[in-house]
């Protein structure tokens, strides 16, 4: 049925999307922008101000305070999920769980934990029965673990959610008016078109979105005069892309003038040797942000380095592996009373930190965040792609799923399929390869039982064995 859906409505994108890379320049930017315009008012409305202003307070809280008001949290919304949300009613009574001894965060214990496998399997079911599915904003997963989720939340639960964003820039001096260039997953451009500018202007969020699918030895000078010739408050997206651009500067003995005031990182993982080299290049200090659709648990660096819990939404429980100092996160969260997560092992890893940061504030720390690693997909003409992991997904029917590049020609989806998948269910993944790849590395497909892990159990969503 899914593949069904994705048929008639990829139709209709395609036509959209096809009459969009016929536009010219300046009429694409207002096509950008006025979809802008609609993500400003779904995030920016309603209780977002005040809750981005009491953010700012409560990150202040004391840990008694901050125990106090999770124990709290934590016991109101395992009530509301098991009155309200079918899944939780049938699962929590096989195995027996009595909701009434849940008294706090220590007793979350007592309760199973939640796999994607779950959701994937069920997902009406995750719904609470107060809420109109039809009134609800659904938002897919990125799949950097494998599974994509469809999660479904209400409007005030995205404007909390992008407080909780924002308050973690405005540590670093940054509102929602800065200027801003990003590096995302979305296609501002078509592969067809190779010549600059390899951007596009989204004029009511002040912000630029460069094609990261662009970023080569070809088209760098281009993007190097224009930074030059631009000023930007801030950089923001992939670390994986901000890396790549980086990278070729460096290479090519350029210098970035118009320095921004920091670039912020989300999305995927980053290593040190990354974050070193991206601030030596644009001459900027970089921060990180640990966050997902599922709005399950976030955390964001401070000005000391260490990520703090946003504890106002969510409790992180953290288990340790193998004597590894790097621990499986299980995240609960009551910011979606719609959807909620609770006990949700979303795959990723962190490193704990038992005492309180020298920045002041004492909410729970962690030092590195670790599990969302992913690697470049390399093509022939030596572009280095970034965010794969979105390809993914577009997958329907399936339990996991996993990108492999073995050699510079060919990539090949790895997956564990659900029942009713088909050769139908293939289409959306070409499509979306091809899209940000074009038509020159060969796909295939290979049906598996299951998609090897490492040692400590992490799964990487997208793989490349090129050197």
């Amino acid at each position: 049925m899914r593949s069904i859906q994705y048929f008639y409505s990829n139709m209709a994108k395609k036509k959209t999307e096809k009459l969009y890379h016929r536009l010219p320049y300046p009429l694409q930017n207002i096509s950008v922008s006025l979809y802008g315009l609609k993500l400003r008012r779904q995030r920016y409305g309603g209780i977002f101000q005040t809750s981005l202003e009491s953010l700012k307070r409560s990150e202040w809280q004391s840990r008694k305070e901050i125990l106090h008001y999770q124990n709290e949290n934590v016991v109101r919304i395992i009530n509301h999920a098991y009155e309200t949300v079918p899944f939780y009613k049938k699962w929590y009574d096989e195995y027996g769980v009595n909701v009434k001894q849940i008294q706090s965060i220590e007793d979350l214990k007592q309760l199973p934990v939640l796999k994607k496998e779950h959701i994937v399997r069920n997902p009406d079911q995750f719904i609470s029965t107060l809420y109109n599915k039809n009134k609800l904003i659904s938002t897919l997963t990125s799949g950097t673990t494998g599974t994509p989720l469809k999660v479904y939340q209400t409007k005030e639960s995205i404007h909390f959610q992008w407080a909780v964003f924002w308050r973690a820039r405005a540590r670093f001096g940054l509102n929602i008016h800065d200027r801003q260039l990003m590096f995302g997953a979305r296609i501002p451009m078509s592969q067809v078109h190779q010549n600059p500018p390899y951007w596009r202007h989204d004029y009511f969020n002040n912000r630029v979105y460069i094609s990261t699918n662009h970023i080569s030895e070809k088209t760098v000078l281009p993007i190097i005069d224009y930074l030059n010739s631009n000023h930007f408050d801030f950089f923001a997206g992939y670390p994986s892309a901000i890396f790549q651009l980086a990278r070729l500067i460096r290479e090519m003995d350029q210098r970035i003038y118009n320095r921004p005031k920091i670039i912020v990182f989300g999305s995927d993982a980053v290593s040190t040797h990354q974050s070193e080299l991206i601030g030596k290049v644009f001459g900027a200090p970089v921060t990180e942000f640990y966050g997902m659709v599922e709005f399950a648990g976030t955390m964001a660096q401070c000005e000391k380095k260490c990520f703090h819990v946003d504890h106002e939404h969510c409790y992180i429980e953290h288990k340790q592996i193998d004597n590894s100092e790097s621990h499986k996160l299980i995240l609960t969260g009551w910011g979606n009373r719609a959807m909620p997560f609770i006990r949700y092992d979303v795959g990723d890893y962190g490193t704990p930190v038992d005492s309180n940061c020298t920045c002041g504030r004492e909410s729970p720390v962690f030092s590195s965040i670790d599990g969302r690693m992913e690697d470049f997909i390399t093509t022939p003409d030596g572009r280095k792609l970034t965010g794969m992991n979105q390809v993914l997904k577009y997958a329907t029917n399936v339990l996991e799923i996993q990108l492999q590049q073995k050699n510079i020609h060919e990539v090949e989806f790895n997956i564990v399929p659900d029942k009713s998948f088909d050769e139908h269910d293939k289409m959306p993944l070409i499509t979306e390869f091809r899209k940000r790849t074009g038509d020159h590395i060969r796909i295939k497909f290979n049906i598996v039982k299951e998609i090897e892990k490492s040692a400590k159990g992490k799964f990487k969503a997208v793989i490349s064995d090129l050197d």
